[in-house]
């Protein structure tokens, strides 16, 4: 499924959306990016930030480096729950729903420590709670890329979304995600000294009731 990655979910003014946000609220020049992808938010910010690019998916890596060969010394392939860095980074961030990945209390507090030792400045995102109510009814999808046909289903088990996305040729895949409650991560950073604020869906500060995601900056103030 990964050769098919941006095929499917690479969306233009998401990714745009995700580049403003970040380049308005990082800080410092040098920037790590957690659960990188295929690389497009590092090369938009690129010409302003010393970037840096971590995923745990070597497929990804590989498609990160034939899309940009100029990224290619600054991506590697790591995990953002047991990720150490060599010199603390000015901003650390995780966007695109990449810690709704993330399956037990336990992950999520250890990828909060891998922040926390990252950088005193973070930006993470998550699912809002709202997207197991917009799912409850479950969500199906074929289309066609220029190099295959699809069907793409979402459906709804207790506080996960399994995404089941079958190629119309005898192959499919099945990812879960765990919708928690965005206070875990509030209050596990603001537990580790951080001063946190919230927005949702990347343009409204605040926790809105409704929305499909919600975005944390997340400063700690050095001594």
């Amino acid at each position: 499924m990964k050769s098919y990655y941006d095929a499917l979910f690479y969306d233009p003014e998401g990714a745009k959306r995700y580049y403003d946000f970040v380049n308005k609220h990082a800080v410092g020049p040098r920037v790590i990016e957690f659960a990188c992808g295929t690389g497009d938010i590092m090369k938009m910010l690129s010409p302003d930030f010393e970037v840096v690019g971590v995923d745990i998916d070597p497929d990804m890596i590989e498609i990160a480096h034939q899309k940009y060969p100029e990224l290619k010394d600054v991506t590697t392939v790591g995990d953002f729950l047991d990720y150490t860095p060599e010199a603390p980074f000015d901003t650390a961030f995780c966007i695109g729903d990449s810690t709704n990945y993330i399956l037990t209390p336990e992950d999520l507090e250890q990828f909060i420590e891998t922040m926390s030792n990252t950088s005193n400045h973070l930006i993470v995102d998550c699912h809002h709670p709202h997207r197991l109510n917009e799912f409850a009814d479950d969500y199906y999808e074929e289309g066609s890329t220029d190099t295959f046909d699809y069907a793409y289903q979402i459906e709804v088990n207790e506080e996960h979304l399994v995404h089941v996305i079958n190629f119309l040729d005898g192959t499919f895949d099945a990812i879960y995600q765990w919708v928690f409650d965005p206070k875990l991560l509030i209050d596990g950073f603001e537990k580790r000294g951080y001063k946190v604020t919230v927005y949702t869906d990347y343009i409204h500060e605040g926790f809105l009731p409704e929305g499909e995601k919600i975005v944390l900056v997340a400063t700690k103030e050095t001594l």
